[in-house]
């Protein structure tokens, strides 16, 4: 059988060698050495695709025409593990939940392993491991591809308009998300947020667990798991409501996979999240300073904003189709001060400018000095872009980095008056 791989980033090159190690022969190609479609199609059985690989590129195309399977990474590595599959998806918190859904289960069973969108390919888990669980982060641009693949355990946290630069409407982004659940069966598990349509009437066989619901909820400081107080808010570490959501879910999760109350409890107590998810980053002259780098999306924004009061936002770069108008009032209710950058800047001083003063800077190192101007005691100076990373940096983590030295630059500079 011959198979084209396409794309050899991380997980286009880890499925490779996946294929390779299970004795299939494989062809690879990538736009970015100029590689043709056409010319490496021939007589291929199957094309997998990475998934930075959008639907319009010609590949899409030509499988259809010539009758080809077109799949994914994930897809493929699935059909080599013989474990379990707890798979987690959402526009916002997928890798907080991810993460905190593994560590909880890592204290417990000894074969657990994390990876899918959050870093480590599933294929790269699948070569050296065929059992135990995979606890996975997946993307839509992941589930889009997704055939015969089923979680035990699926978990949809939220929706909102996000990644339109990358699929075609609304309407597809959401039935991508819909590909991780179709799969499943009755003795699976689908652990949804009642409180979004969208996420609570996925098509499904699998039993319904919802959070936000008559039983599951948040009373604004404790966590009710079957009506019963489970997790006091103020012993966590997390920041923000839509947290309170993503440990909501790893809750429902874990119980069902029969870990331990007390395990579950202890691990959400201790977790600090991951890195530059409303990371706080300093506490300089009564002004608190927050990195939240990884909100690529309009709706991250909101969650990151709304934890806060007095805010001075730096916010901006290449939007993904999300709608800054939507945030107005609660812009308005928390934002005292914006900083915009990036390609999508005028389009947020457009949304906002008779909300709040919002000035445009050119580069993060000019927002950063700009928030410092204009902060005092008892503000925070929150980064949370909104948008992708892409027009100024290769990624959030790179974006993140920098926003850190940027800000320890001017700490021990002493910017600030005395």
């Amino acid at each position: 059988m011959r198979i084209l791989v396409w794309g050899l980033g991380k997980s286009g090159k880890a499925v490779s060698e996946l294929l390779k190690l299970k004795g299939f022969s494989v062809i690879e190609g990538d736009d970015s050495r100029g590689d043709k479609p056409e010319d490496l199609i021939g007589d291929v059985d199957e094309i997998v695709v990475s998934p930075g690989i959008p639907p319009t590129h010609k590949l899409f195309k030509l499988s259809k025409e010539r009758n080809i399977p077109l799949t994914g990474e994930l897809e493929v590595a699935s059909r080599f593990f013989k474990g379990e599959i707890v798979a987690i998806t959402g526009t916002d918190g997928k890798s907080t939940t991810t993460r905190l859904i593994y560590r909880i289960l890592k204290r417990y069973f000894p074969e657990v392993y994390e990876g899918g969108n959050i870093g480590v390919p599933f294929s790269e888990i699948v070569k050296h491991n065929t059992e135990g669980i995979a606890v996975l982060e997946v993307s839509s641009f992941q589930a889009k591809t997704l055939r015969n693949f089923r979680p035990r355990v699926g978990v949809f946290l939220n929706f909102s308009t996000d990644h339109l630069d990358w699929h075609p409407d609304l309407k597809d982004y959401l039935e991508s998300k819909y590909r991780l659940f179709m799969n499943q069966k009755e003795e699976d598990v689908a652990v949804l947020n009642a409180g979004l349509k969208e996420v609570a009437d996925v098509p499904t066989r699998a039993q319904r667990i919802l959070f936000n619901s008559e039983e599951n909820f948040f009373d604004g400081r404790f966590v009710y798991i079957k009506g019963e107080r489970f997790i006091d808010a103020n012993k966590i570490k997390l920041i923000g409501r839509h947290n309170i959501d993503n440990i909501m879910a790893s809750i429902l999760t874990a119980l069902y996979l029969g870990i331990p109350e007390d395990i579950i409890r202890e691990e959400i107590y201790e977790f600090e999240g991951l890195p530059f998810r409303l990371s706080f980053v300093a506490e300089y002259k009564g002004i608190s300073i927050y990195n939240d780098s990884k909100a690529t999306t309009v709706n991250a924004l909101r969650s990151a904003v709304t934890s806060f009061e007095n805010v001075v936002l730096i916010a901006g770069g290449k939007n993904k189709g999300g709608d800054f108008y939507s945030l107005r009032e609660d812009v308005k209710k928390h934002v005292k001060k914006c900083i915009v950058i990036g390609e999508s800047a005028d389009e947020i001083i457009e949304a906002w400018n008779d909300i709040v003063e919002v000035v445009k800077s050119n580069d993060l190192e000019d927002a950063v000095k700009k928030a410092f101007d204009f902060a005092v005691p008892g503000d925070v100076i929150l980064f949370s872009p909104g948008c992708a990373s892409f027009d100024m940096f290769s990624n959030y983590i790179e974006r993140g980095e920098t926003f850190n030295k940027i800000v320890y630059s001017f700490i021990s500079k002493d910017p600030l008056p005395s």
